[in-house]
């Protein structure tokens, strides 16, 4: 489907087969001279064949396209080398894209994230855990150039003006874009309708990424905004209601989280409190999560632990192993969640 959000300025849907997101909303902006295109999708025939579609009912042509990217995740960067082998000019955040994506087919990338796995409680994981992951089965060939972008960059289409805003949280270096004369936000997986962003965890050089993650929301909920395009689901006119939605939503994961550990009263693993917690997923148990999805919520869990932790409220042991157990304080010191009221 696409719909023209603005004038020249499109939203382009594009399956994610298998996918609980359902589908992803690339944007397209026909400039006077070269056209731009944020994001793409799985590296998947499917995705690529509707994604092609999409730009053929736009007669977009390739030679005179910037591609931006926004954030490492295979649904949005999963056709890099496709476009980029076709003549598009391929943009984005340098760690992201160059530390992540570019290696995310490789078995060595995983090593990391099995030894998050290790540090979260699980036993003996290995590769095969990430089999069925969408960084797996849907990434980009390494085979790709790109232009890296930083904050204050802009994207000159003439009617339109797109000035790139830094929004690290959902991933370290994750990036938006907008136009302050119309007033247009394109807010990647920062923010989105109906559905929350998963914000996981990195490793120890992001520390405390859901605190990170927050300054990055409050960063953007002041900014003139009449309409927000998001990734997924709905277009956003409202956006600083949807950001207090979202501190919200976190501020009860963390009250969550501790009354897991006040009511355990013993220390628990990252993946005994992620089996705690609330999940919206067609699972009866925690056996019946398909991999990705305990990856996705293990690294969930971890992040509010982490926030605890950093916060004084609950307290962290190391052990031998590079096992994380965390376990109530009872002489917390007094640290409000964040919320927002706005005035």
């Amino acid at each position: 489907m696409i719909e023209e959000i603005r004038k020249n300025i499109y939203r382009c849907e594009v399956p994610l087969p298998k996918s609980p997101l359902k589908w992803i909303n690339n944007y397209v902006v026909v400039g006077d001279q070269r056209t731009l295109v944020v994001d793409t999708a799985f590296n998947n025939p499917d995705c690529f064949d509707a994604f092609m579609a999409n730009m053929e009912t736009l007669k977009v042509d390739l030679s005179k396209t910037d591609v931006v990217i926004t954030h490492l995740h295979a649904d949005h960067s999963g056709l890099i080398a496709e476009l980029y082998a076709r003549g598009a000019t391929i943009y984005g955040p340098e760690l992201d894209i160059e530390v992540f994506t570019r290696h995310m087919g490789s078995d060595a990338y995983y090593d990391r994230f099995l030894h998050f796995m290790t540090m979260f409680g699980m036993s003996n994981p290995t590769i095969a855990f990430f089999e069925k992951h969408p960084a797996r089965r849907y990434t980009t060939s390494p085979e790709f150039e790109f232009t890296p972008v930083k904050e204050g960059d802009i994207f000159d289409l003439g009617e339109y003006q797109f000035q790139v805003i830094s929004v690290p949280g959902h991933t370290p270096s994750m990036i938006n874009l907008y136009d302050e004369k119309h007033k247009v936000y394109l807010s990647a997986d920062h923010v989105l309708d109906t559905i929350t962003p998963n914000i996981s965890y990195w490793g120890p050089e992001y520390p405390v990424i859901l605190e990170t993650y927050f300054k990055s929301l409050m960063k953007i909920i002041t900014i003139p905004v009449e309409v927000m395009l998001p990734a997924h689901r709905n277009v956003i006119e409202d956006h600083p209601r949807r950001i207090i939605e979202l501190l919200d939503h976190h501020r009860f994961r963390l009250m969550e989280v501790e009354e897991i550990l006040q009511q355990a009263d013993r220390e628990m693993t990252v993946l005994e409190v992620t089996q705690k917690m609330k999940w919206r997923i067609r699972a009866k148990s925690w056996e019946e999560f398909p991999d990705p999805q305990k990856a996705f919520a293990t690294g969930e869990a971890m992040v509010h632990l982490e926030y605890l932790a950093a916060k004084d409220r609950i307290d962290l042991r190391i052990d031998d192993n590079g096992v994380y157990y965390f376990s109530r304080r009872d002489n917390r010191v007094s640290q409000d969640y964040p919320v927002v009221i706005r005035a």
